[in-house]
């Protein structure tokens, strides 16, 4: 039942592209997995070793870079796009003065960012409170950790090329043997009694060796490649012109990102926050592994391209109006909800002293009625029609990934869904059952939002990322709405509502988008991409029901229970995938690796 569509990467046609994405979405995944194990089992090593001053003090370093960090996120993004399309068309020239032009662009930008640094040291320690016997080392962990960091946005475009030519696999490998390398460094720097000057060397070595290897591995696989110096007038606009696209959406998403958590602190207080913390933690450390599948997909519409069908050029007018009925849309739905909840306070409350509630919730239906109803109309066009992308190889790359990817976010969060009190025994201990609802719901969110995953990397791939600008627009506005309000008529619980709700609606908006433009038909999706998921949702089921048939055990006790559970439920999923919804040639992709560990083994 389901079988992949012919000629889909992955599918019975296959030029090499399908495997080398599966692969570099497996290799990803795998080091993503690796690396926030060997994080787990550093924390307690370091604070072992350190002060929880001097610890605090390694995490405000990185807490200035993540600002900087902003400034290369567009131009990343950009490497791989245009390597993969000028690879595809053979022009290695255009390769070269995009390299050259931007690390020129990032050495200037960099330096810049380092020097104002180097400035204003003083003001970041006053800033952070940091105490006055801390200051030398402070400075010397923040210059030091930002030389290193900012040498990785300049000298990290080879890597960012290697991306897009499609050695993903490869650029993950090197990244994980480097994050190796950093651990077995601080095991060996800390006993030494280097303290946390012993960790930022090995975070500079590990730097280090990545940005080497990958700099000797991009002109290795890629015959022709020069670096000069240089500021080509085609390669500063694809840099900055699509890299200012990207760059705003990642900015979006970093505030969306980090909203709730602001609403959290500032109406409910550090103990809301906390719990919240701990809610969250395993349904963002899954999204944090399956959201490496990804990569592969941009360099790969990139490079294969597609004719768009009904597609006039737009002006910016016509952008303007599209992005305003959107943000609109939002408004009237949070209006109407606005309206709803402000009419039941009103009701409840029964006093003539609350009638500020009322007249909001009539503003609140006006605002719904004007501008609200013609801007829902047009949103409502553009769900039902538009331009078409006429590519069938997109379009079966866009269904298979959605297939395998969907299905592993339904196996990871049908587990977790499953065992949630379990597990959160397991891993904080008791007196945390107030975080079961939170990551139930920031479950769910996280399984429909990776579902844009593979939609928002292939239109950023054909440059259409104004269609991941709609939904970001979206979700913005009713969670500006939806968080702050629900928070403040039902606490920790409706703010954790309202960005689940704010977020679904937004990724569902999307999909659907994403659909037309294909030409997919709903029931086609559902058959194709969700469809699978029911197997681990059945297997989940049944480890829920068994679960609840167990007393209270000890933390300890839980945690064998949690590793035990899951090994059936892997059993039980595996059995029911194969019997209904894999087709054969997917169940033996998925078998082979384990075959041949077995066959080495002698198992």
């Amino acid at each position: 039942m389901g079988a992949p569509d012919s000629g889909a990467p992955g599918g019975g046609r296959d030029d090499g592209l399908g495997r080398r994405m599966a692969l570099g979405s497996a290799v990803g995944m795998a080091a993503n997995a690796v690396f926030l194990a060997t994080r787990l089992a550093l924390t307690p090593f370091i604070l072992h070793y350190v002060s929880l001053a001097d610890f605090g003090l390694w995490s405000v370093c990185f807490i200035i870079l993540s600002y900087a960090g902003l400034s290369a996120f567009g131009v990343q993004n950009a490497y791989v796009k245009y390597a993969a399309e000028y690879r595809g068309q053979g022009d290695m020239e255009a390769t070269n003065a995009l390299l050259g032009t931007g690390m020129t662009l990032m050495g200037g930008l960099c330096l810049a960012i380092y020097l104002v640094l180097y400035a204003g040291v003083p003001w970041v320690m006053d800033r952070f409170g940091i105490a006055p016997g801390l200051k030398d080392l402070a400075g010397f962990m923040i210059l030091g950790t930002a030389a290193a960091f900012l040498g990785d946005l300049v000298f990290g475009a080879f890597r960012n090329l290697l991306e897009g030519v499609q050695e993903i696999a490869l650029v993950r490998g090197v990244w994980l043997a480097a994050t190796l390398v950093e651990t077995g460094l601080v095991f060996v720097f800390l006993p030494l009694g280097l303290g946390i000057r012993g960790v930022f060397w090995a975070y500079a070595v590990k730097t280090g060796f990545e940005l080497a290897v990958g700099a000797v591995l991009a002109f290795r696989r890629m015959p022709g490649l020069r670096l000069r110096p240089r500021l080509d007038r085609r390669a500063l606009n694809a840099l900055l012109v699509f890299g200012g696209k990207v760059q705003l959406l990642g900015v979006l998403g970093i505030f969306l990102g980090t909203f709730d958590r602001i609403v959290s602190t500032s109406l409910l207080g550090l103990e809301a926050t906390g719990l919240f913390e701990v809610g969250r933690k395993l349904p963002f450390t899954g999204r944090s592994i399956t959201g490496a599948a990804f990569a592969p997909f941009l360099p790969a519409a990139a490079g294969l391209g597609g004719t768009w069908r009904d597609s006039p050029a737009p002006t910016v007018r016509d952008k303007a109006g599209k992005y305003g009925a959107l943000c609109l849309s939002a408004l009237a739905l949070a209006a109407v909800s606005g309206a709803v909840l402000l009419f039941v306070r009103w009701r409840a409350a029964g006093t003539g002293a609350t009638d500020a509630l009322l007249l909001g919730a009539a503003g609140c239906a006006a605002l719904a009625v004007w501008p609200g109803l013609p801007a829902l109309r047009r949103a409502a066009r553009l769900m039902r029609g538009g331009e078409m992308l006429e590519s069938p190889r997109l379009r079966d790359m866009y269904l298979n990934g959605c297939r395998h990817i969907n299905l592993i976010n339904f196996i990871l969060y049908a587990f977790m869904a499953a065992a949630a009190p379990e597990l959160l025994l397991a891993w904080v201990g008791p007196g945390y059952g107030g975080a079961v609802p939170i990551l139930l719901l920031v479950a769910a969110t996280s399984l429909v939002h990776l579902a844009t995953g593979a939609g928002t990397a292939l239109f950023r791939g054909v440059d259409r990322s104004g269609r991941e600008l709609e939904y970001t627009l979206l979700q913005l506005v009713l969670s500006l709405a939806w968080v702050p309000g629900l928070a403040w008529a039902w606490g920790l619980a409706g703010l954790v509502l309202g960005s689940a709700a704010a977020t679904i609606l937004s990724s569902l908006y999307f999909i659907q988008r994403t659909n037309l433009a294909f030409r997919i038909g709903l029931g086609r999706y559902l058959r194709h991409t969700v469809l699978p998921g029911l197997a681990p949702v059945l297997a989940g089921g049944a480890v829920f029901l068994l679960l609840r048939a167990v007393p209270v055990l000890t933390r300890w006790q839980t945690l064998g229970l949690v590793v035990g559970a899951g090994l059936a439920y892997l059993a039980l999923t595996a059995l029911l995938l194969r019997a209904w919804f894999l087709s054969p040639e997917e169940w033996r992709t998925i078998t082979a690796p384990v075959a041949r560990v077995m066959a080495r083994t002698g198992a």
